[in-house]
């Protein structure tokens, strides 16, 4: 058995080839590409759709064929995209990024219809936002009313691709929070938000659980793919669950830290109870009866970026690297990581990105370890807030988890080690290790760290009084700002 796992991220469209083991065969990816007319990001569904196929063909030829397997296609990526389909499964308009910011005023209009403790009750979102589906819905019942009453299915991307492959319109569990429509406690829709959008419900799809085999490949599809015994799908689950799966942090206790563009942040939690006064995003469990915390900060990598290309007029990260590791920690100055407004735990709808304490005696290089350092601030604030559990470790992966500077600053931050594995498609792997576990080739989600695990690398903290007192400094600078 072969399982491709194809992870339809925000940036790249990415496509492994994995087998039994683990072991990674192949692997092709393609960069994301969308239309953009002011705040509206729309893209191409079927063109999405033919990506994916020629990823596909793409790791075949690198494993010189797939032949006389039996092959599963596991799904995984980015949830709140929306795909309106015809009975066909052809897009009846182009799919709405989750980066589309049109519906604001929507997303006003159901703040003011839905109490939001009892709507972060329901769906385990803390606010309404641009970003859910639901929101884009409403939007589309106002504006374009003709296309949403042609729709016959309201999709995710990753449901998307499942119906273009089986002909089957089936939504994934862990993915379903994230649209807004979803009553997480009950694990169905709900009612009153889907009628308040002007979704009929017979056009949402049927909903299973993380890691569900949804069927066989539609034969007109099969054509298309490499030659092989068998074709399945299998619904996989939300990327950033599935990266912990792929790095051996879906255990309680660690948090995984994805540090990409945005910082975003997930962990299994036990005996968890609800607590409207605690903002935090709260989702199904990739298995019965479990619950993941998720927290995102839009101010992630973004803001580093942002200063790399300001203010060292576009430094290599290497030659950054090197000179952050000459510098003193204490004599920058302190950043605050708000340059997209509102961040999570806080949430503060006036707070903007600043630079504090600067003299005349600081350079970029101080000014790029307070952009690092602000970020690591964040991180732990973050960490402080998920969850009221002991949190042993840090699982860290993205582009930011390839700096060992940045890795040892946030662990002595957190005062928690920080965890960096060698790992470069976790998302991926955790998808594949899903439909291997499905289809009974691995026994469970725990069994898979001792499958073709990846090397890591440990960043022991030392937390120190300094580094006490620059957070709370910078928990006192965030207070004097933009509070009250």
């Amino acid at each position: 058995m072969l399982v491709y796992a194809v992870d339809v991220g925000t940036t790249n469209l990415k496509t492994v080839l994995y087998d039994e083991s683990l072991r990674q065969l192949a692997s092709a990816s393609q960069a994301a590409t969308y239309d953009r007319i002011g705040v509206q990001v729309e893209f191409d569904p079927e063109g999405l759709f033919r990506t994916v196929l020629r990823l596909i063909a793409d790791c075949a030829r690198t494993a010189g064929g797939t032949a006389g397997h039996d092959i599963v296609i596991a799904l995984t990526g980015q949830a709140e995209s929306l795909v309106l389909s015809d009975r066909d499964g052809g897009a009846v308009r182009p799919a709405m990024s989750w980066l589309d910011e049109r519906a604001v005023a929507e997303t006003d209009d159901l703040a003011g219809l839905f109490d939001p403790d009892t709507a972060f009750t329901v769906t385990g979102e803390p606010f309404s936002s641009t970003t859910w589906p639901a929101s884009k819905l409403l939007w589309l019942r106002r504006h374009e009313p003709n296309v949403l009453a042609r729709a016959a299915n309201v999709l995710m991307i990753k449901d998307f691709l499942i119906q273009r492959f089986t002909g089957l319109a089936v939504g994934e569990k862990t993915t379903r929070g994230f649209t807004y429509l979803w009553d997480v406690t009950r694990g169905d829709y709900w009612d009153a938000m889907v009628d308040a959008c002007g979704v009929e419900p017979a056009t949402l799809p049927e909903v299973v659980p993380a890691g569900t085999d949804v069927g066989t490949v539609a034969q007109a599809v099969v054509r298309d793919l490499p030659p092989a015994r068998s074709y399945h799908v299998n619904a996989g689950a939300l990327d950033h669950f599935c990266a912990m799966v792929g790095t051996g942090s879906y255990r309680a206790g660690v948090v995984s830290e994805s540090a990409g563009t945005v910082l975003s942040l997930s962990m299994l939690v036990e005996d968890w109870t609800f607590d409207a006064a605690r903002k935090v995003s709260f989702h199904p469990g990739l298995r019965e009866g479990e619950t993941i915390l998720f927290n995102g900060a839009d101010s992630g990598g973004v803001a580093l970026e942002w200063f790399r290309e300001q203010g060292l007029s576009g430094m290599s990260y290497h030659a950054l690297e090197g000179q952050l590791q000459q510098r003193p920690p204490t004599t920058a100055p302190l950043f605050l990581p708000y340059l997209t407004g509102l961040n999570p735990p806080d949430f503060l709808p006036n707070a903007r990105g600043a630079m504090l304490g600067l003299t005349l005696s600081h350079d970029r290089i101080d000014m790029a370890y307070a952009v690092e350092e602000g970020i690591a601030h964040l991180l732990r604030r973050n960490v402080d807030y998920l969850t009221v559990d002991t949190v042993r470790e840090i699982v860290s992966t993205g582009g930011g988890a390839e700096s060992s500077f940045w890795s040892q600053l946030k662990a002595d931050v957190c005062g928690v080690d920080v965890i960096v594995p060698d790992e470069k498609e976790a998302t991926c792997r955790g998808a594949a290790a899903l439909a291997l576990v499905t289809a009974g080739e691995i026994d469970g989600i725990d069994d898979v760290a001792t499958l073709s695990p990846p090397t890591t690398r440990r960043f022991t903290a030392h937390p120190t009084r300094d580094r006490v007192e620059r957070y709370a400094q910078f928990e006192n600078s965030l207070d004097r700002l933009y509070r009250g």
